[in-house]
């Protein structure tokens, strides 16, 4: 038997850095920076663990890999009391204590978890006695009968981030060159050099076909590399990484049970703008093509919520995992089993549901990333997500429970409720393009299209310029009140006024959310709205503009009208040209590798 360590005591580089994540301390307890960081804690001060990075969970790891007992190993210095704690859910139990009167010199105290399966987690604490001690390292260990082979690399795609780029590469650097990933930098922007990254990093500049072609590139460069890959690990650019995540990643790969060796790992998403919330670890679509997470918002701050993060739960159809972080077996990634070109967004939903992923989360396996609802763009979300999720949907015939077309219609009308006229058009655009078909996606213009798109986005300015701004601006988001049947009629019939005379609509100008929340009860009968992104507390106002109104209204019933024609013969091509799109030769071709 050998004992293979599965998780190390992870700490923040700073103080500043949100220290809940990993540790919970009494007044005096203080991070100790440098090379080889620990926590100090004062005399009669208390460190504790059960925490999202540093607990324990040994029921998700037990389901995953291969445990034959669990042992804890310690390290301190100082004077201190070294406690194992666990908890079944309803009450916590102390399994062990042991004082240490070590000094200067370190010492390792070992613990062996009792029965782990009954137990939900476990954690260590830490009491400081005379002058205090210095909790230095916490390993968690597994006895081990076989290790598997696992040569993992990583796929970084980026396009003119050079600061986070070098930033995550710096904290990469900090890993033991033997459980480092092979990196494959894949330069979409043109902007890097030799000389701005470590030696040991694959720099490749590409072709900006956004993160599709990007991770495509990654790809095909792992898959060519003399060290053949056991997995691809595809991570986006804007995140922060930290090494116990890429270490975590590696040391369950090489115990996972036979079962899960086929699993994606999919790395769970945290806020940057609050970075104690967990957004999605896995996503699902509905049965309208809504993207979500499939938990509830995660406060890692309330133990009762990592706890429920950590239960398994069954996956529904349509899941898949983002690639700000997923690991995915080789056996997916072949050259006749690539992603599809469609620039940014829909690529990592459209590849998981293709290969009928299955998913491994695991608590510590993570990234941080700027909230999607904060970087709300209409040419993003309106046009590209939605004229993505039709081709991937036509093309690779999944989601077939979903009625994208009939969500697509719904938000078109909601968007000309609210007088967001630019939102509306967006979304015409994209079943426009849609409809031109298979030869359309295979011209390579995705960046100019998007930077065409952008252009219609609303010009947001400071709150301050607006006198009608809220002063508490998140009320935006306030549910919204009944109306009385007969104002429900009248706001259907008449479009919101659209349709009414002028001069009986109200003159007061109400602030509403500015991305996809509808509030019906705010918008009905205005001439105008204030629309309030409230996380960068900017605004636009919104005015009625009939005549634009009756333009976009004629469009959309003539689209529509043409795409009930041509549906069955639009989905039929997409479908037959699907595996040329996600072969080798069509990607080198579209890259413009061989040039």
């Amino acid at each position: 038997m050998k004992y293979k360590t599965i998780q190390t005591l992870m700490l923040p580089d700073s103080e500043e850095e949100n220290y809940g994540l990993y540790y919970q301390g009494t007044e005096g307890v203080r991070l100790i920076g440098g090379e080889e960081k620990s926590l100090y804690i004062p005399e009669n001060g208390n460190v504790d663990l059960f925490t999202y990075f540093n607990g324990f969970y040994p029921k998700q790891w037990a389901q995953y890999a291969e445990l034959n007992g669990l042992h804890v190993k310690v390290t301190v210095s100082g004077s201190c009391s070294v406690s194992l704690c666990h908890t079944d859910g309803k009450r916590t139990v102390v399994n062990g204590e042991e004082e240490c009167l070590a000094g200067d010199e370190e010492r390792t105290v070992t613990f062996e978890v009792p029965d782990p399966q009954h137990s939900k987690a476990f954690w260590i604490c830490v009491k400081g006695l005379k002058q205090g001690g210095y909790l230095r390292n916490i390993t968690v260990q597994t006895e081990v009968e076989r290790l598997q082979e696992v040569n993992l690399a990583a796929v970084i795609c980026t396009c003119r981030r050079e600061k986070e780029v070098i930033g995550n590469l710096e904290r990469i650097s900090r890993m033991d060159i033997k459980e480092r990933p092979e990196i494959f930098l894949i330069d979409n922007g043109n902007t890097l050099t030799e000389y701005m990254v470590p030696e040991w990093v694959h720099l490749v500049p590409n072709r900006n076909c956004g993160g599709a072609g990007g991770f495509t590139r990654g790809m095909l460069e792992a898959m060519d590399h003399k060290e053949k890959p056991t997995h691809v690990l595809l991570m986006d650019d804007d995140v922060m990484i930290l090494p116990e995540s890429l270490i975590r990643t590696y040391n369950l790969l090489k115990i996972v049970r036979p079962e899960y060796e086929h699993h994606f790992i999919s790395g769970a998403m945290l806020f940057y703008e609050e970075m104690n919330f967990l957004y999605e670890d896995v996503g699902f679509m509905d049965h309208e093509g809504t993207y979500g997470p499939l938990k509830d918002r995660v406060d890692t701050r309330k133990i009762e919520d990592v706890l429920r993060c950590e239960e398994i739960i069954h996956e529904p159809k349509n899941a898949y995992a983002g690639w700000w972080y997923c690991c995915i077996p080789a056996e997916f990634v072949r050259k006749d089993n690539l992603p599809l070109p469609v620039f940014v967004r829909g690529d990592d939903v459209e590849y998981s549901l293709r290969n009928k992923a299955k998913f491994i989360t695991l608590s510590g396996i993570c990234i941080w990333h700027m909230g999607f609802t904060n970087k709300f763009n209409g040419a993003m979300e309106f046009y590209q997500v939605h004229r993505n999720t039709l081709m991937l949907q036509a093309a690779s015939g999944v989601c077939q429970n979903a009625d994208i077309m009939t969500r697509v219609r719904k938000l078109i009308r909601v968007n000309l409720l609210r007088f967001n006229y630019d939102g509306a058009e967006l979304l015409l655009d994209a079943v426009e393009d849609y409809m031109k078909g298979y030869k359309f996606f295979m011209k390579n213009q995705g960046e100019k299209l998007l930077k065409e798109k952008s252009q219609k986005n609303e010009k947001m300015e400071p709150l301050s310029n607006f006198p009608e701004a809220p002063t508490k601006v998140f009320s935006v988001y306030a549910p919204d009140l009944p109306r009385k049947p007969w104002e429900t009629f009248l706001y259907r019939i008449t479009y919101n006024g659209h349709f009414w005379p002028e001069k009986l609509l109200k003159k007061e100008t109400v602030p509403v959310a500015y991305d996809w929340y509808y509030s019906p009860h705010r918008y009905f009968f205005r001439r105008r709205l204030l629309a309030v992104n409230p996380h960068l507390k900017m605004g636009a106002y919104r005015e009625m503009d009939k005549k634009r109104f009756f333009e976009l209204f004629s469009r959309e019933r003539k689209l529509f009208s043409r795409y009930n024609k041509i549906h069955v013969r639009l989905e039929k091509e997409y479908r037959n040209h699907r595996k040329e799109f996600t072969s080798e030769s069509f990607w080198r071709k579209y890259l413009e590798i061989d040039k």
